[in-house]
């Protein structure tokens, strides 16, 4: 049995001398799957340098837009109108009449009117003759001589004829106002003369103001405010700007 011992039963391999010729063999390192475990190393970095570089650890200011509101101004524009009202003054020129008239005063008139029976007197051969009686002491003294200048400024003469030749005289002057003269038995008036004269007009001018009234509103904005906020950032993200 011994013998038999001395052998492998499978391969037939002296027992002995194989365990003679193992303890003389220099011992061999043993390894298990080959090069698996320098791999397994080589992953283990790689996979710690891709945490480093995409783990967000290094603070970085960066402006963000968030929701708020804003004031905007706006002007408003109001138109006022007004009415002024002046009177200006002009000088112009106006055509007016000149000249003379004679009359009889109604005092003389009706005085010899009466003396001679108070029907009637009118103006003939230069003298006044009254009921068919001259006024045989008639002198130019009973009559009164006028002279019309420019400077009187009248626009207008109006004649009407009275009794026995004699007329009576409506004087209108630039002002509006007017004389009657009666027992005019002598005129030569006429438009020959010129006057200055003082025109007033009123003038009447819109004025339009405009006024600008500025006008604060507040409105809502939506990611339009501005805010400074810090960030954190991988070193990709630092590298290439993102």
């Amino acid at each position: 049995m011994q013998e038999d011992n001395a052998f492998c039963p499978k391969c037939g391999t002296p027992v002995g001398a194989t365990a003679a010729a193992a303890a003389q063999a220099p011992a061999q390192p043993t390894t298990r799957g080959g090069q698996g475990w320098g791999a397994g190393k080589w992953i283990l970095v790689a996979v710690i340098i891709f945490i480093i570089l995409i783990v967000p650890v290094f603070p970085r200011d960066t402006i963000v837009y968030v929701d708020g509101t804003t004031q905007t101004v706006t002007n408003q524009i109001q138109y006022s109108t007004a009415f002024q009202v002046y009177t200006t003054t002009t000088a112009s020129q106006i055509s007016v009449y000149t000249g003379s008239y004679q009359y009889f005063s109604n005092t003389y008139y009706n005085q010899y009117y009466n003396y001679w029976g108070g029907n009637y007197c009118y103006w003939y051969k230069n003298q006044i003759v009254c009921n068919y009686n001259y006024w045989p002491w008639y002198t130019p003294s009973y009559g009164t001589t006028v002279t019309i200048t420019p400077n009187q400024q009248v626009v207008s003469v109006t004649r009407s004829q009275q009794y026995g030749g004699l007329e009576s005289l409506t004087l209108t002057y630039y002002n509006g106002q007017s004389t009657t003269i009666q027992n005019i038995y002598s005129d030569n008036l006429s438009q020959s003369g010129t006057a200055t004269v003082q025109s007033s007009a009123v003038v009447t001018n819109t004025v339009t103001n405009t006024i600008t009234t500025p006008v604060t509103q507040t409105v809502p904005c939506h990611q339009c405010i501005p805010e400074h906020v810090t960030e954190h950032v991988s070193i990709l993200q630092l590298i290439f700007g993102y």
